[in-house]
């Protein structure tokens, strides 16, 4: 066991449980990933706040002392994922008893008028756009006052999607929310980094088609970047040396990729289908194949498009090939695929069309 600062225990070593191996969506034959907009503007804070309670549970909506509340706000939710854009034209209050069961990073939007106040456990932090943000963990309160013109912008994730990750990348689950510091400095390297990762699934939960393999793919790797940036407890667990595993687990790491390489998979599928923690999966992949498990599904997808360029079908592109496959840009699949082959897609496809010709 790992003791938190407050003597109570914060992770166990356990078998990472069914139910929270696929916390994002099932991928095999599955519908792609359900996106819901809402939007709504208004003048009387108790409109807003059926909606507001989903992405916040447990918090409250008040105008500023002696004013009147005007708000414009947006969300888009993607399985246990939402962002969220508030526009405080006259200002708030937020507060929260105790946070539901979400976690929350809160970020302040460009145009701002001034920094964000927060209290939390009589600690005073701000939220500063491009500067300062705010990350709320569940059951924890929290009190935050928007400044006349705040635009707020938020990442809330279902508690037990980012727990789930957790105990997938240690093998440790979390009991209880993980505690994280609520000051994350966006200056440092890896604050900046977590903020462009957000960003960046944005944009791509926003684009109106998209490769099935991308959207986990980035659930991934923000998943990832949030219980290993932002300071907590648990984090030692993520810099001890991973605990050995057999060779026979590469091998069953391997033929569960060679079969699956044409679906979405993430590498939380790999680790369910090995029972091994992804550190210690990863640390044996590299020792003996010289690369990841997620490398590894690269390469063999490059060789899965490679036989689809070798046999096209009427309409077959470069293009279309690499979005079947996962790539999110047709330019870095041909860069990769010519240092993979020693020939450009197209040049394969050429001969696989003279080929059929025949």
């Amino acid at each position: 066991m790992i003791p938190s600062k407050s003597g109570t225990a914060l992770v166990h070593r356990q078998p990472i449980p069914s139910a929270l191996k696929h916390p994002l969506e099932a991928h095999r034959g599955a519908a792609p990933l359900l996106v819901v907009k809402t939007h709504l503007s208004t003048t009387d804070p108790d409109e807003l706040l059926p909606t507001y309670a989903r992405l916040y549970p447990g918090a409250t909506l008040r105008p500023l002392s002696g004013t009147a509340f005007r708000c414009d706000f947006g969300a888009t939710t993607a399985g246990p994922v939402s962002f969220v854009a508030g526009n405080w034209d006259l200002g708030g209050r937020v507060e929260a008893a105790a946070l539901g069961d979400r976690y929350a990073l809160v970020f302040g939007g460009e145009g701002s008028s001034g920094d964000a106040e927060v209290e939390i456990r009589s600690r005073r932090l701000s939220i500063t756009p491009g500067t300062r943000a705010l990350l709320l963990v569940p059951g924890r309160p929290g009190n935050i006052r928007l400044p006349v013109g705040s635009k707020g912008r938020t990442l809330t994730i279902e508690q037990a999607a980012l727990e789930a990750h957790f105990a997938m990348l240690t093998g440790h689950a979390s009991r209880g929310a993980i505690p994280f510091d609520p000051d994350l400095d966006l200056t440092t390297g890896g604050g900046a980094t977590l903020h462009g990762i957000v960003r960046l699934l944005r944009e791509e939960i926003e684009r109106p088609a998209v490769s099935p393999f991308v959207r986990p793919h980035l659930f991934d790797v923000l998943l990832t970047a949030l219980v290993t940036i932002p300071r907590h407890d648990g984090l030692r667990l993520l810099e001890l040396p991973p605990p050995r595993v057999a060779p026979a687990v590469v091998r069953r790491a391997e033929e569960y990729i060679a079969a699956h390489a044409g679906e979405a998979i993430r590498l939380s599928d790999i680790v369910a289908a090995t029972g091994a923690p992804a550190r210690s999966l990863q640390a044996a992949f590299r020792a003996s194949r010289g690369m990841t498990p997620m490398e590894f599904l690269k390469i063999r997808r490059l060789e899965q498009a490679r036989q689809m360029l070798l046999a096209p079908q009427p309409g077959t592109t470069a293009a279309g090939v690499a979005a079947a496959m996962g790539f999110r840009s047709a330019g870095r699949f041909s860069v990769e695929y010519r240092k993979h082959f020693r020939e450009s897609p197209s040049e394969t496809l050429a001969r696989g069309r003279a080929s059929v010709a025949r």
